[in-house]
Protein backbone atom coordinates (compact mmCIF):
# COMPACT_ATOMS: atom_id res chain seq x y z
CA UNK A 1 0.00 0.00 0.00
CA UNK A 2 1.35 3.46 -0.86
CA UNK A 3 0.24 7.09 -0.97
CA UNK A 4 -1.01 6.31 -4.46
CA UNK A 5 -3.62 4.08 -2.80
CA UNK A 6 -4.56 6.95 -0.45
CA UNK A 7 -5.12 9.20 -3.46
CA UNK A 8 -7.24 6.50 -5.11
CA UNK A 9 -9.36 6.15 -1.97
CA UNK A 10 -9.87 9.92 -1.78
CA UNK A 11 -10.80 10.01 -5.47
CA UNK A 12 -13.43 7.33 -4.83
CA UNK A 13 -14.80 9.43 -1.97
CA UNK A 14 -14.98 12.52 -4.18
CA UNK A 15 -16.72 10.48 -6.88
CA UNK A 16 -19.42 9.53 -4.36
CA UNK A 17 -19.90 13.19 -3.47
CA UNK A 18 -20.21 14.17 -7.12
CA UNK A 19 -22.69 11.39 -7.94
CA UNK A 20 -26.29 12.37 -7.20
CA UNK A 21 -27.28 8.73 -6.67
CA UNK A 22 -24.79 8.24 -3.81
CA UNK A 23 -24.87 11.74 -2.35
CA UNK A 24 -27.22 12.14 0.63
CA UNK A 25 -28.19 15.59 -0.61
CA UNK A 26 -29.41 14.22 -3.95
CA UNK A 27 -32.47 12.29 -2.70
CA UNK A 28 -33.27 15.01 -0.15
CA UNK A 29 -33.10 17.79 -2.74
CA UNK A 30 -35.25 15.73 -5.08
CA UNK A 31 -37.76 15.21 -2.26
CA UNK A 32 -37.90 18.92 -1.45
CA UNK A 33 -37.78 20.26 -4.98
CA UNK A 34 -40.03 17.75 -6.68
CA UNK A 35 -42.30 15.76 -4.40
CA UNK A 36 -43.19 18.49 -1.92
CA UNK A 37 -43.74 21.01 -4.71
CA UNK A 38 -45.92 18.61 -6.69
CA UNK A 39 -47.92 17.65 -3.57
CA UNK A 40 -48.57 21.31 -2.74
CA UNK A 41 -49.68 22.08 -6.27
CA UNK A 42 -51.99 19.05 -6.34
CA UNK A 43 -53.63 20.04 -3.05
CA UNK A 44 -54.12 23.61 -4.28
CA UNK A 45 -55.59 22.20 -7.52
CA UNK A 46 -58.25 20.29 -5.56
CA UNK A 47 -56.81 16.76 -5.30
CA UNK A 48 -57.83 14.77 -2.21
CA UNK A 49 -55.34 15.72 0.54
CA UNK A 50 -55.35 12.21 2.03
CA UNK A 51 -54.33 10.63 -1.27
CA UNK A 52 -51.63 13.26 -1.89
CA UNK A 53 -50.17 12.83 1.62
CA UNK A 54 -50.19 9.03 1.27
CA UNK A 55 -48.20 9.26 -1.95
CA UNK A 56 -45.86 11.80 -0.33
CA UNK A 57 -45.24 9.38 2.55
CA UNK A 58 -44.34 6.69 0.02
CA UNK A 59 -41.91 9.03 -1.71
CA UNK A 60 -40.46 10.00 1.68
CA UNK A 61 -39.83 6.35 2.57
CA UNK A 62 -38.16 5.80 -0.81
CA UNK A 63 -35.94 8.88 -0.29
CA UNK A 64 -34.99 7.57 3.17
CA UNK A 65 -33.84 4.27 1.65
CA UNK A 66 -31.84 6.13 -1.00
CA UNK A 67 -30.13 8.21 1.68
CA UNK A 68 -29.30 5.12 3.74
CA UNK A 69 -27.93 3.40 0.64
CA UNK A 70 -25.74 6.41 -0.15
CA UNK A 71 -24.50 6.63 3.43
CA UNK A 72 -23.55 2.95 3.36
CA UNK A 73 -21.33 3.61 0.35
CA UNK A 74 -19.89 6.66 2.12
CA UNK A 75 -19.05 4.70 5.27
CA UNK A 76 -17.32 2.06 3.14
CA UNK A 77 -15.32 4.68 1.22
CA UNK A 78 -14.32 6.48 4.44
CA UNK A 79 -13.18 3.17 5.90
CA UNK A 80 -11.01 2.54 2.83
CA UNK A 81 -9.37 5.96 3.26
CA UNK A 82 -8.54 5.19 6.88
CA UNK A 83 -7.11 1.78 6.00
CA UNK A 84 -5.00 3.28 3.21
CA UNK A 85 -3.59 5.95 5.51
CA UNK A 86 -2.75 3.38 8.21
CA UNK A 87 -0.97 1.12 5.74
CA UNK A 88 0.86 3.92 3.93
CA UNK A 89 2.28 5.68 6.98
CA UNK A 90 3.73 3.97 10.06
CA UNK A 91 1.36 4.47 12.99
CA UNK A 92 4.26 4.79 15.46
CA UNK A 93 6.08 7.72 13.89
CA UNK A 94 6.85 9.23 17.28
CA UNK A 95 8.53 6.03 18.49
CA UNK A 96 10.44 5.70 15.22
CA UNK A 97 11.58 9.31 15.48
CA UNK A 98 12.86 8.74 19.01
CA UNK A 99 14.83 5.69 17.87
CA UNK A 100 16.63 7.70 15.21
CA UNK A 101 17.15 10.69 17.48
CA UNK A 102 20.55 9.57 18.77
CA UNK A 103 22.17 12.02 18.42
CA UNK A 104 19.24 14.44 17.91
CA UNK A 105 18.52 15.26 14.28
CA UNK A 106 18.96 18.78 12.89
CA UNK A 107 20.01 20.30 16.22
CA UNK A 108 23.21 21.68 14.76
CA UNK A 109 22.67 25.17 13.30
CA UNK A 110 24.23 24.23 9.96
CA UNK A 111 22.08 21.09 9.65
CA UNK A 112 18.92 22.99 10.57
CA UNK A 113 19.70 25.69 8.03
CA UNK A 114 20.41 23.06 5.36
CA UNK A 115 16.99 21.48 5.99
CA UNK A 116 15.28 24.88 5.79
CA UNK A 117 17.07 25.59 2.51
CA UNK A 118 15.89 22.28 1.06
CA UNK A 119 12.28 23.02 2.04
CA UNK A 120 12.51 26.55 0.65
CA UNK A 121 13.99 25.28 -2.61
CA UNK A 122 11.22 22.69 -2.89
CA UNK A 123 8.53 25.35 -2.47
CA UNK A 124 10.21 27.50 -5.12
CA UNK A 125 10.50 24.61 -7.57
CA UNK A 126 6.75 24.09 -7.25
CA UNK A 127 6.01 27.77 -7.86
CA UNK A 128 4.35 28.22 -4.44
CA UNK A 129 5.49 31.80 -4.02
CA UNK A 130 3.06 32.69 -1.22
CA UNK A 131 4.49 29.80 0.80
CA UNK A 132 8.02 30.89 -0.14
CA UNK A 133 7.40 34.39 1.20
CA UNK A 134 5.88 33.07 4.43
CA UNK A 135 8.80 30.66 4.88
CA UNK A 136 11.28 33.48 4.27
CA UNK A 137 9.67 35.55 7.04
CA UNK A 138 9.84 32.67 9.52
CA UNK A 139 13.41 31.55 8.78
CA UNK A 140 15.16 34.75 7.63
CA UNK A 141 16.22 32.89 4.50
CA UNK A 142 15.80 34.36 1.03
CA UNK A 143 15.03 32.56 -2.18
CA UNK A 144 17.54 33.41 -4.90
CA UNK A 145 16.00 36.13 -7.10
CA UNK A 146 17.64 34.88 -10.30
CA UNK A 147 16.46 31.35 -9.61
CA UNK A 148 12.95 32.66 -9.00
CA UNK A 149 12.92 34.33 -12.41
CA UNK A 150 14.04 31.07 -14.01
CA UNK A 151 11.51 29.04 -12.04
CA UNK A 152 8.69 31.38 -13.07
CA UNK A 153 9.80 31.09 -16.69
CA UNK A 154 9.85 27.30 -16.39
CA UNK A 155 6.30 27.08 -15.05
CA UNK A 156 5.02 29.64 -17.53
CA UNK A 157 6.35 27.62 -20.46
CA UNK A 158 5.14 24.32 -18.96
CA UNK A 159 1.67 25.86 -18.53
CA UNK A 160 1.77 26.95 -22.20
CA UNK A 161 2.73 23.42 -23.27
CA UNK A 162 -0.08 21.86 -21.25
CA UNK A 163 -2.48 24.39 -22.78
CA UNK A 164 -1.41 23.39 -26.30
CA UNK A 165 0.64 26.53 -27.02
CA UNK A 166 4.16 25.43 -28.02
CA UNK A 167 5.48 28.77 -29.29
CA UNK A 168 7.24 29.75 -26.04
CA UNK A 169 8.86 26.31 -25.73
CA UNK A 170 10.06 26.44 -29.35
CA UNK A 171 11.45 29.92 -28.78
CA UNK A 172 13.36 28.66 -25.74
CA UNK A 173 14.83 25.74 -27.70
CA UNK A 174 15.93 28.15 -30.44
CA UNK A 175 17.68 30.35 -27.89
CA UNK A 176 19.44 27.31 -26.40
CA UNK A 177 19.94 25.24 -29.55
CA UNK A 178 23.73 25.00 -29.14
CA UNK A 179 23.39 23.55 -25.65
CA UNK A 180 20.60 21.15 -26.64
CA UNK A 181 22.58 19.86 -29.63
CA UNK A 182 25.86 19.43 -27.73
CA UNK A 183 27.24 15.92 -27.12
CA UNK A 184 27.30 13.51 -25.39
CA UNK A 185 23.52 13.57 -24.97
CA UNK A 186 21.90 15.84 -27.55
CA UNK A 187 18.26 16.55 -26.81
CA UNK A 188 15.36 15.44 -29.00
CA UNK A 189 13.05 18.08 -27.49
CA UNK A 190 13.22 20.51 -30.48
CA UNK A 191 12.25 17.73 -32.89
CA UNK A 192 9.32 16.57 -30.75
CA UNK A 193 8.02 20.14 -30.37
CA UNK A 194 8.07 20.68 -34.14
CA UNK A 195 6.61 17.19 -34.57
CA UNK A 196 3.66 18.13 -32.36
CA UNK A 197 3.09 21.34 -34.35
CA UNK A 198 3.27 19.39 -37.62
CA UNK A 199 0.67 16.87 -36.40
CA UNK A 200 -1.67 19.69 -35.35
CA UNK A 201 -2.13 20.87 -38.95
CA UNK A 202 -5.30 19.82 -40.74
CA UNK A 203 -4.18 21.37 -44.03
CA UNK A 204 -1.68 18.97 -45.67
CA UNK A 205 0.05 21.65 -47.69
CA UNK A 206 0.66 23.81 -44.64
CA UNK A 207 1.92 20.73 -42.80
CA UNK A 208 4.41 19.96 -45.59
CA UNK A 209 5.58 23.57 -45.69
CA UNK A 210 6.17 23.46 -41.94
CA UNK A 211 8.08 20.19 -42.30
CA UNK A 212 10.37 21.67 -44.95
CA UNK A 213 11.10 24.65 -42.75
CA UNK A 214 11.56 22.94 -39.40
CA UNK A 215 11.76 19.13 -39.57
CA UNK A 216 14.10 18.20 -42.40
CA UNK A 217 17.09 19.32 -40.34
CA UNK A 218 16.52 16.28 -38.10
CA UNK A 219 16.45 13.66 -40.86
CA UNK A 220 19.80 12.18 -39.82
CA UNK A 221 18.65 11.39 -36.28
CA UNK A 222 14.84 11.18 -36.35
CA UNK A 223 12.22 9.35 -38.52
CA UNK A 224 11.24 12.54 -40.33
CA UNK A 225 10.20 10.90 -43.62
CA UNK A 226 7.85 8.48 -41.84
CA UNK A 227 6.36 11.42 -39.95
CA UNK A 228 5.89 13.56 -43.07
CA UNK A 229 4.27 10.77 -45.06
CA UNK A 230 1.78 10.20 -42.24
CA UNK A 231 -0.23 13.12 -43.61
CA UNK A 232 -1.10 10.92 -46.60
CA UNK A 233 -3.57 8.99 -44.45
CA UNK A 234 -7.14 9.94 -45.31
CA UNK A 235 -8.20 10.63 -41.73
CA UNK A 236 -6.40 11.87 -38.65
CA UNK A 237 -7.60 8.84 -36.67
CA UNK A 238 -5.96 6.48 -39.17
CA UNK A 239 -2.52 8.03 -38.80
CA UNK A 240 -0.02 5.96 -36.79
CA UNK A 241 0.75 9.17 -34.88
CA UNK A 242 -2.89 9.87 -33.95
CA UNK A 243 -2.58 8.42 -30.44
CA UNK A 244 1.17 8.78 -29.93
CA UNK A 245 1.72 12.05 -28.04
CA UNK A 246 5.19 12.77 -26.69
CA UNK A 247 5.47 13.84 -23.01
CA UNK A 248 6.48 17.36 -24.00
CA UNK A 249 6.08 18.98 -20.56
CA UNK A 250 8.22 16.34 -18.87
CA UNK A 251 10.84 16.52 -21.62
CA UNK A 252 10.98 20.31 -21.36
CA UNK A 253 11.37 20.25 -17.56
CA UNK A 254 14.24 17.77 -17.89
CA UNK A 255 16.12 19.87 -20.45
CA UNK A 256 15.41 23.15 -18.67
CA UNK A 257 16.80 21.80 -15.39
CA UNK A 258 19.79 20.34 -17.23
CA UNK A 259 20.45 23.69 -18.91
CA UNK A 260 20.61 25.53 -15.57
CA UNK A 261 22.32 22.80 -13.57
CA UNK A 262 19.31 21.91 -11.44
CA UNK A 263 18.37 18.44 -10.27
CA UNK A 264 15.84 16.96 -12.66
CA UNK A 265 13.52 16.19 -9.74
CA UNK A 266 12.86 17.97 -6.48
CA UNK A 267 15.31 16.39 -3.96
CA UNK A 268 12.82 16.69 -1.10
CA UNK A 269 10.12 15.01 -3.16
CA UNK A 270 12.51 12.17 -4.04
CA UNK A 271 13.40 11.57 -0.38
CA UNK A 272 9.76 11.58 0.74
CA UNK A 273 8.79 9.41 -2.22
CA UNK A 274 11.43 6.80 -1.38
CA UNK A 275 10.62 6.86 2.32
CA UNK A 276 6.83 6.54 2.02
CA UNK A 277 5.81 5.20 -1.38
CA UNK A 278 9.06 3.33 -1.91
CA UNK A 279 8.74 1.66 1.48
CA UNK A 280 12.30 2.43 2.57
CA UNK A 281 11.25 3.75 6.00
CA UNK A 282 9.16 0.65 6.78
CA UNK A 283 11.96 -1.67 5.63
CA UNK A 284 14.62 0.13 7.67
CA UNK A 285 12.40 0.25 10.76
CA UNK A 286 11.66 -3.48 10.47
CA UNK A 287 15.38 -4.26 10.25
CA UNK A 288 16.06 -2.01 13.24
CA UNK A 289 13.50 -3.81 15.37
CA UNK A 290 14.46 -7.34 14.31
CA UNK A 291 18.24 -6.98 14.20
CA UNK A 292 18.80 -3.83 16.23
CA UNK A 293 21.16 -5.35 18.80
CA UNK A 294 23.37 -7.05 16.20
CA UNK A 295 23.44 -4.09 13.82
CA UNK A 296 23.95 -1.41 16.44
CA UNK A 297 22.73 2.17 16.25
CA UNK A 298 20.75 2.71 13.07
CA UNK A 299 22.39 6.12 12.59
CA UNK A 300 25.78 4.41 12.29
CA UNK A 301 24.82 2.00 9.49
CA UNK A 302 27.05 2.50 6.47
CA UNK A 303 24.73 0.50 4.24
CA UNK A 304 21.30 -1.07 4.54
CA UNK A 305 21.28 -4.67 5.79
CA UNK A 306 18.54 -5.57 3.33
CA UNK A 307 17.53 -4.75 -0.21
CA UNK A 308 14.81 -2.14 -0.60
CA UNK A 309 12.97 -2.63 -3.91
CA UNK A 310 12.79 0.64 -5.80
CA UNK A 311 10.98 1.58 -9.02
CA UNK A 312 13.24 1.96 -12.08
CA UNK A 313 13.01 5.77 -12.06
CA UNK A 314 14.44 5.82 -8.53
CA UNK A 315 17.54 3.75 -9.23
CA UNK A 316 20.28 6.33 -9.52
CA UNK A 317 23.33 4.07 -9.30
CA UNK A 318 23.91 1.10 -11.59
CA UNK A 319 24.92 -2.09 -9.80
CA UNK A 320 27.23 -4.68 -11.35
CA UNK A 321 27.54 -8.18 -9.90
CA UNK A 322 30.55 -10.15 -11.11
CA UNK A 323 29.41 -13.35 -12.90
CA UNK A 324 32.50 -15.18 -11.59
CA UNK A 325 32.67 -14.23 -7.91
CA UNK A 326 28.96 -13.33 -7.57
CA UNK A 327 30.06 -10.25 -5.63
CA UNK A 328 28.88 -6.70 -6.15
CA UNK A 329 31.46 -4.40 -7.70
CA UNK A 330 32.86 -1.60 -5.57
CA UNK A 331 35.18 1.37 -6.02
CA UNK A 332 38.12 -0.80 -5.00
CA UNK A 333 36.90 -3.76 -7.08
CA UNK A 334 35.39 -2.12 -10.17
CA UNK A 335 33.86 -3.84 -13.22
CA UNK A 336 36.47 -4.51 -15.88
CA UNK A 337 35.89 -5.24 -19.56
CA UNK A 338 38.03 -7.88 -21.25
CA UNK A 339 39.27 -7.69 -24.84
CA UNK A 340 36.40 -9.91 -25.97
CA UNK A 341 33.81 -7.56 -24.46
CA UNK A 342 32.82 -9.69 -21.48
CA UNK A 343 32.89 -8.01 -18.07
CA UNK A 344 34.13 -9.31 -14.71
CA UNK A 345 35.26 -7.70 -11.47
CA UNK A 346 38.90 -6.58 -11.23
CA UNK A 347 39.67 -9.03 -8.41
CA UNK A 348 38.21 -11.92 -10.41
CA UNK A 349 40.42 -11.00 -13.38
CA UNK A 350 43.47 -10.88 -11.12
CA UNK A 351 42.68 -14.33 -9.70
CA UNK A 352 42.19 -15.74 -13.18
CA UNK A 353 45.74 -14.79 -14.17
CA UNK A 354 47.86 -17.87 -13.55
CA UNK A 355 51.27 -17.55 -11.96
CA UNK A 356 53.91 -16.44 -14.41
CA UNK A 357 51.36 -15.24 -16.99
CA UNK A 358 50.32 -11.74 -17.91
CA UNK A 359 46.97 -12.64 -19.44
CA UNK A 360 43.82 -14.45 -18.43
CA UNK A 361 41.40 -16.57 -20.40
CA UNK A 362 37.85 -15.29 -20.50
CA UNK A 363 35.47 -17.55 -18.52
CA UNK A 364 32.93 -17.31 -21.36
CA UNK A 365 35.04 -17.58 -24.53
CA UNK A 366 38.52 -18.79 -25.56
CA UNK A 367 39.99 -15.31 -25.98
CA UNK A 368 42.72 -14.17 -23.60
CA UNK A 369 43.12 -10.67 -22.19
CA UNK A 370 46.25 -9.07 -20.80
CA UNK A 371 45.92 -7.23 -17.52
CA UNK A 372 47.21 -4.07 -19.15
CA UNK A 373 44.58 -4.16 -21.89
CA UNK A 374 41.57 -4.70 -19.59
CA UNK A 375 39.55 -1.53 -19.19
CA UNK A 376 37.61 -0.29 -16.22
CA UNK A 377 33.92 0.39 -16.87
CA UNK A 378 31.90 3.26 -15.44
CA UNK A 379 28.13 2.77 -15.29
Amino acid sequence: MSTVDVSAALDALEALAANASTSSSGPLNRLLNEHFTVARERILAGSPPKQVITELQTNLARAKKDVEKGLKAWYSALGNVGKSVDKSFPPNLSAISAAYDDPPLFVDAAASKALDNIVLDSLGRRGLWDAVEAFEEETDLHYNSEKRVLSEELYRIVHDIESGNLSSAIQWTNENKDFLAAPPHPSSLPYHLHRAVFLSFTDRMKALEYARAHLFAYMSTQPVLALVTSCLYSGADESPYANDPAPLASMFITDYCRRHGWAREDPLEVVVDLGSRGGALNAIEKARRVMGERLGNVRKWEELPMEVPLPPNRRYHSVFVCPVSKEQATESNPPTMLSCGHVVARESLTRMVKSGKRSAKCPYCPQETALTSAQRLYF
